[in-house]
């Protein structure tokens, strides 16, 4: 005998047929977008961060070496 957990069941009286025929609400086209945009923004911005951050590490390795060698 096959369990319901066998078969992808993992709620009673919920099954994958009846999941597929759910409607799945989707935002307005505008809000999708306005999303988009807003994780791209994101993205840049994070992007940029991660390049000063590396550049400040350079920065502050270089002035750590000067320190250690009295060139300062």
């Amino acid at each position: 005998m096959v369990s319901g957990a066998e078969r992808g069941q993992i709620q009673k009286h919920l099954n994958v047929s009846s999941l597929k025929a759910a409607p799945i609400p989707l935002p307005p086209i505008y809000l999708q977008q306005r999303f988009a945009s807003l994780i791209t923004s994101i993205q840049n911005h994070k992007t940029r961060r991660q390049t000063q951050l590396t550049e400040l590490n350079t920065l502050f390795t270089s002035l750590q070496a000067r320190a250690f060698k009295g060139e300062l």
